[in-house]
């Protein structure tokens, strides 16, 4: 149950693991033997089956660009172990010594082409069916030339006029040329990848550089007759060929989290087009060393010499291909290019007579906004602020109060440049009772109208805000904190004065409790705490009020503890019962209403008269 629970992922690398184990252990302890070749053998071609069968199961799954990426990767992973195969089929179906030169050279070396070619594809990012055309033939084209430089450098020291020496000297110097133009290529791709192609291109150029290092050696090894199959030389190869193995293993999962995310320049297109075109130039310059080398044998040259002119012709037909679709593209272009100017001819007219209408309609929306921004800030019950419009304006009120004290900092503030915001917490006493007694109806009434009374005794800077229930907010700006305590007996007696006329002539008489803090909090710390913290402190003092008997005021300013220790001054302190920081100002209100007078089913409410 256990081994089910693991990710075959997982599983798979374990196994590979144990392979690369295997070998390095079988070069160590092992010597040269038949055991070691069929060991190092089976277990290279092993790790390439793995290989190539992770890649087409990647490719299978894949879509669009992707999938041709893949099966160019398992296309190259076939051509890898079938160079293996014929391999491994010398040294243990025929039990004979691989000859040098080797019939199974070619196809190692063109299987690093299909790799060229999955990174051409550039899956990581978009590019047009045009683009992508002719980037297709000019990857052709390239194609071309690398079968022309190996068939024009290697071949003809294994057939024309067989040459060991010569022939190993110039397939290493060309597959080296190769490793280093795919490891380039790479590297490109990955700089310009992001996400999960950036480490698909990572982890491949990690392998294939271990390749390159490691094949190199092996052939150069090989040429100095020190190689043997499951020697030394072989560790770095199959390391890389696990590598392989563990980046199509990793491909899929990788693939489901890739985002293509970047467009193909037109940069990039340009210099692929120049590199293309420098593959056709560069058979002039090869047919010049043909004519001119007099130390090649005639055969050889006469083979160089009509391999170029074949090349020619075939990389000739492919320009032809392309300027051909370079043509069309122009003519389709100066065609699309004529219906667009009579389009933007059309287009600028009705632009011309839609203007007004949409200088107009532009105008209509802004008043729209205007009024849905207004209605979205408004407590729909009340007709005052909601708290959603303090969140917006509170910031900026802050700001501007801190910049006053930063400007007169280390001076004397004079009382008509304060810019403190007071927030002043008013509870409508025994509201419930109303609700309870008259229904909900005469319990919106009832806020509407404290709203209105309120409104009555704030100065027109001050904001009035519902807080939640029958709670409302007021945010006095510009304020003295010394005169607080006034304010809020006058918002007392306003409340207390006069009975509220409800719904049905029903009049009741209503009394309040008030809970303020004045920010900055303290002077000398006008930072200690932030305005969103003042108004949790105004709220505490409204539950202080309550708690005390109600119709009253209560407002907390720092202590002179506080004053004289401003760095004691944070919230978690303040927050504390009985803070020896804070000093509690305490106002009751003048006019006294006896809670039977609150009561619901009071005697002096009035009733309607029949």
């Amino acid at each position: 149950m256990a081994l089910r629970a693991i990710d075959p992922a997982k599983k798979w690398l374990v196994v590979i693991a144990l392979l690369i184990c295997l070998q390095v252990l079988g070069s160590l302890l092992l010597a040269r033997s038949f055991e070691l070749t069929a060991l190092g053998d089976l277990i290279q071609c092993a790790l390439l089956l793995f290989c190539t069968i992770f890649a087409f199961s990647t490719a299978s799954k894949a879509e669009s660009k992707a999938k041709l990426f893949w099966a160019l990767m398992t296309l190259a992973c076939g051509m890898w172990l079938w160079a293996q195969g014929l391999w491994t089929y010398f040294e243990i179906f025929l039990r004979q010594d691989v000859p040098n030169p080797f019939v199974g050279d070619v196809i190692l070396f063109l299987h690093i082409v299909p790799m060229m070619g999955a990174l051409a594809v550039q899956p990581h990012m978009k590019q047009g069916n045009q683009s992508a055309h002719f980037g297709s033939l000019d990857f052709l084209l390239l194609l071309i030339w690398w079968l022309y430089l190996f068939l024009f450098l290697v071949i003809p020291w294994q057939y024309v006029v067989p040459s060991e020496a010569i022939y190993g000297h110039n397939f290493n110097v060309l597959y080296f040329a190769e490793h280093l133009v795919f490891l380039f290529a790479l590297a490109l791709v990955w700089r310009r990848s992001s996400d999960s192609w950036r480490t698909i291109y990572a982890q491949c150029f990690g392998a294939a550089l271990l390749y390159a290092v490691g094949s190199i050696t092996a052939s150069k090894a090989i040429d100095l007759h020190l190689y043997y199959t499951g020697s030394l030389y072989d560790v770095p190869l199959v390391v890389a060929m696990a590598w392989f193995t563990y980046f199509g293993l990793t491909g899929r999962r990788l693939l489901q989290q890739s985002l293509i995310t970047k467009t193909a320049t037109e940069a990039h297109g340009i210099w692929a087009a120049r590199l293309a075109m420098l593959a056709v130039f560069s058979t002039p310059l090869m047919v010049a060393w043909v004519v001119f080398d007099g130390h090649t044998p005639p055969r050889v040259r006469t083979y160089r010499l009509l391999l170029t002119v074949g090349a020619m012709l075939v990389m000739g037909l492919l320009v032809f291909l392309k300027q051909h679709l370079l043509d069309q593209e122009l003519i389709h272009l100066l065609a699309t290019s004529h219906q667009n100017f009579q389009e933007m001819v059309r287009l600028k007219d009705d632009l011309v007579n839609k203007e007004q209408s949409l200088r107009w309609h532009s105008m209509e929306l802004q008043r729209k906004n205007l009024e849905l921004q207004q209605v979205s800030f408004t407590d729909p019950l009340t007709g005052v602020w909601n708290r959603r419009y303090l969140e917006e304006t509170l910031a900026a009120d802050a700001t501007l109060v801190l910049r006053s004290y930063q400007r007169n900092q280390g001076s004397d503030i004079k009382k008509d440049d304060r810019r403190d915001l007071v927030f002043i917490m008013v509870d409508v006493d025994f509201f419930k009772r109303i609700n309870d007694d008259y229904g909900h109806a005469a319990g919106d009434e009832l806020l509407r109208k404290i709203a209105q009374r309120l409104s009555t005794v704030m100065r027109k800077s001050d904001l009035l805000v519902r807080w939640g229930g029958e709670e409302f907010l007021i945010m006095s700006r510009s304020a003295d904190r010394s005169g607080t305590s006034v304010f809020c007996s006058r918002i007392l007696d306003v409340m207390a004065s006069e009975p509220f006329d409800l719904l049905g002539g029903v009049k009741v008489r209503k009394t309040c409790s008030i809970g303020w803090s004045p920010y900055p909090w303290c002077e000398s710390a006008y930072e200690a705490i932030c305005a969103e913290e003042v108004i949790e402190l105004a709220d505490t003092a409204l539950y202080l009020a309550k708690s005390l008997g109600r119709n009253q005021s209560v407002g907390f300013l720092p202590s002179d503890r506080a004053i004289h220790s401003p760095e004691r001054i944070t919230i978690e302190t303040l927050r504390e019962r009985r803070s020896s920081l804070i000093r509690v100002i305490r106002t009751p209100g003048t006019i006294r209403i006896a809670n039977a007078e609150q009561n619901a089913s009071a005697k002096t409410v009035y009733l309607p008269e029949k």
